[in-house]
């Protein structure tokens, strides 16, 4: 009884399988004979035909079926499944890449950035162009187009404005200016709303975990640039300036001292050259062992590999002493400095110069703020003083001498 009533109206039932969007004949024929199955048990349980038909219809849920039929010719597509597995493959083997690279990179060793731009070159060119174009196709209700190319265009430029970033190439803060416009004007309204809520219940698949790797390469690469390439490469430049400057005014004292002979060196000059080898040392300690923190001790500063290391400074000259101690000896030095030199002008010069060593400076070098500087400003900060020192050293025994 059951089953002629439901064969008498098999064509009404699949005439609404059409409406609903389903004309793939193979599977047309295996969800009739399912709705076929439910209306049924639906009968079986004392519910008449009509009843059983409208409650088995909206049970389906609008689009469901035509979704299925989709994703169904999808997986028989043996050309499109090739191309999809093409394109995780390539994905996985770029963000491995770039997770190699990023350790590369941190670790300093050579070959980083080739490995990085390979990678990034591979997720960006290849695998998301692939992944977007993929991703369009397999959706039932096509969206409009340019959900896509924002999608694509706000990684495209993440990633590069990263890779700028990471090799320190001029422009890299443009990069990511637009990358963030981008997201803020076209990926939030559009992406967050349209693709992912429609994504919501659905199992994360393989190119979620290739975003995964991506962003957590990118933020472990960011998080270890300390400083840029251009910054470092000025700041190495003042630091050389600053030793050649040592070295120019150090010659100059010994030429002053061998022109008027050492047995005519007064105390007060010898006392003076006695604060300022002193404080060399101390300075060239500090230095030495900046460097002995990144195991490069020895070399010059222009040819250390990583001048942007962080923390180096606490373990050169805070957790020693040895910073407190040259800032005290530079007070002692810069009082005795101006109790025995007459010169208003070279005075005013002293004072400028061992600002640094004056307890109420507050724009002065502090030691503790120096802890997790990249090494090259602490490196120029102390041959600043260093610097000064020397100069100080220079301008008084000219002075004294001049007196004489």
């Amino acid at each position: 009884m059951i089953t002629d009533v439901i064969d008498a109206n098999l064509d009404r039932i699949k005439s609404e399988l059409v409406d609903q969007g389903l004309t793939y004949d193979r599977l047309q024929d295996d969800i009739l004979d399912h709705v076929c199955c439910m209306l049924e048990e639906e009968m079986i349980d004392g519910n008449d035909f009509e009843s059983s038909y409208n409650h088995v219809i909206s049970s389906i849920g609008e689009g469901t079926l035509k979704n299925l039929q989709h994703q169904t010719l999808i997986l028989l597509d043996k050309k499109f499944q090739k191309m999809k597995n093409t394109s995780y493959l390539i994905g996985l083997s770029g963000s491995i890449l770039t997770l190699i690279g990023a350790f590369f990179k941190m670790m300093h060793w050579p070959g980083a950035s080739i490995v990085l731009m390979l990678g990034f070159f591979l997720v960006t060119f290849i695998f998301l162009p692939f992944y977007f174009v993929l991703s369009y196709k397999e959706q039932t209700e096509k969206p409009k187009l340019v959900f896509p190319i924002v999608g694509y265009l706000t990684l495209t430029f993440i990633l590069i404005g990263s890779v700028f970033k990471i090799m320190h190439w001029p422009g890299a803060s443009v990069i990511l200016t637009i990358s963030l416009g981008i997201i803020l004007v076209g990926f939030l309204p559009l992406y967050t709303v349209q693709i992912f809520k429609k994504a919501s219940g659905k199992k994360t698949n393989i190119a979620y975990f290739v975003m995964l790797l991506i962003g957590i390469s990118i933020v472990a690469i960011l998080t270890r640039v300390n400083i840029s390439k251009y910054a470092i490469d000025e700041l190495t430049e003042v630091t050389i300036h600053n030793f050649e400057s040592i070295d120019h005014m150090n010659k100059e004292v010994d030429n002053i001292i061998e022109i008027n002979g050492d047995s005519l060196i007064a105390p007060e000059i010898r006392k003076i050259m006695q604060y300022s080898d002193e404080l060399s040392d101390m300075a060239d300690k500090m230095l030495s062992g900046l460097l002995a923190c990144v195991d490069e001790e020895g070399k010059a500063i222009n040819e250390v590999n990583r001048r942007d290391f962080r923390r180096a400074s606490g373990r050169a000259f805070l957790k020693n002493g040895l910073a407190g101690e040259f800032l005290d000896l530079s007070r002692e030095y810069k009082e005795y400095l101006l109790q025995v030199v007459n010169d208003p002008v070279v005075k005013d010069q002293i004072e400028h110069d061992f600002r640094f060593a004056s307890q109420n400076w507050v724009t002065g070098w502090v030691p503790e703020d120096y802890v997790l500087e990249p090494l090259i400003i602490s490196y120029k900060k102390i041959s600043e003083c260093k610097r000064a020192v020397v100069y100080a050293e220079y301008l008084s025994v000219g002075d004294l001498l001049n007196e004489e």
